[in-house]
């Protein structure tokens, strides 16, 4: 253990090096032994250690490597083969497998990685949220806080909103497997978007107002109905317009828009007025890790998962989601739901 971690505070080039000379002492052990002792396991160990600790194309570059000092400690120590074809068959297979091995196995480096940024994200997110609670309860066993009725109020409000906020997004992690595997029931019916949309705007209004937030609704009078589940979309929206207020800063605006898409289509459009998303980015964080990656990058968005969540959910209503970038400044989600049953 105490060799792998002062491995793994190395630089990749120095691993590399490293690996490319016991490859070069494993051909050579294998010059000087000859077909009689296999040592062929052994190259695994270079070729892992680069796939794990540097990257995939460096555990490849290793299993071409490994291949071919292979190869030519088989040609000068084997006396020969009925068929001069063989060589360089077990040659390709030896590459093929050494290939399979550190792409597979940078791929698991890549996907733990990924898992523990968005343990660390998501831990992160509810850590806020539980924070103005604790706050809030801290404050109202004050009793100047006890005694001003409006005060308590305003901070029984921010709990509400804050539990909401843990509630929405561990059922988005929890709902995410059923949504991925298209076995999330859904209750679909005729909607009031303006209703639906208002509903969301309350669950947030507390947080909103007490950053100094201003909320926008416009409904398009033409446009104010969709055919969709009301839970499911009032959790899409409710994750977006966090997202939005979490980017924002005091006094801006995010605006929700409600209008028709086509002759059978309504789209509900949150717009902020934050940082924005850069481009490289538009199309990856609606991605199972896509956040956790643009958040990495420095990019302003919020959980590993609630985008993911919001894209799934919206397809199973058969619905599209989409990134807008504003032309100054901000970011617009916008969705599209059936306005009737297909």
């Amino acid at each position: 253990m105490r060799l792998w971690g002062y491995l793994s505070r190395q630089s990749g080039l120095f691993l590399i090096v490293l690996c490319l000379l016991v490859i070069l002492f494993l051909g050579c052990l294998d010059y000087a032994t000859g077909p009689e002792l296999a040592s062929s396991l052994f190259y695994l160990v270079p070729i892992a250690v680069g796939a794990w600790l540097v990257g995939k194309w460096a555990g490849a570059g290793l299993s071409f490597a490994a291949a071919a000092t292979w190869f030519a400690a088989d040609l000068l120590t084997t006396p020969g083969y009925s068929s001069p074809v063989t060589p360089y068959w077990n040659s390709a297979v030896r590459l093929s497998f050494f290939l399979a091995f550190s792409f597979v196995l940078a791929a698991l480096h890549d996907l733990q990685r990924r898992r523990d940024e968005l343990g660390n994200f998501l831990v992160h997110d509810l850590r806020g949220p539980l924070t103005n609670v604790m706050a809030a309860l801290q404050t109202l066993q004050l009793p100047a806080a006890r005694d001003d009725a409006s005060m308590a109020q305003e901070l029984l409000d921010l709990s509400m909103v804050s539990c909401r906020r843990m509630v929405t997004l561990t059922d988005s992690i929890l709902d995410l497997g059923r949504l991925e595997a298209g076995k999330m029931p859904l209750q679909l019916e005729s909607l009031d978007m303006r209703q639906v949309v208002a509903a969301s705007l309350e669950q947030v209004a507390a947080w909103a107002n007490q950053s100094h937030i201003h909320l926008v609704l416009e409904v398009d009078p033409e446009g104010g109905t969709a055919y969709a589940d009301a839970e499911m979309t009032t959790r899409v929206l409710v994750n977006l317009l966090s997202n939005a207020i979490k980017v924002s800063k005091a006094q801006y605006q995010v605006m929700v828009n409600v209008a028709p898409h086509g002759p059978d289509r309504t789209a509900v459009r949150i717009a902020d007025e934050g940082p924005g998303i850069p481009e490289e980015w538009a199309e990856k964080i609606f991605e199972k890790y896509g956040q956790v990656e643009a958040r990495r990058g420095g990019a302003a968005v919020g959980s590993g998962l609630g985008l993911t969540f919001c894209r799934l959910a919206v397809e199973a209503q058969g619905g599209r989601i989409w990134l807008e970038r504003g032309p100054h400044r901000g970011t617009a989600i916008v969705f599209t739901l059936p306005t009737r049953s297909s």
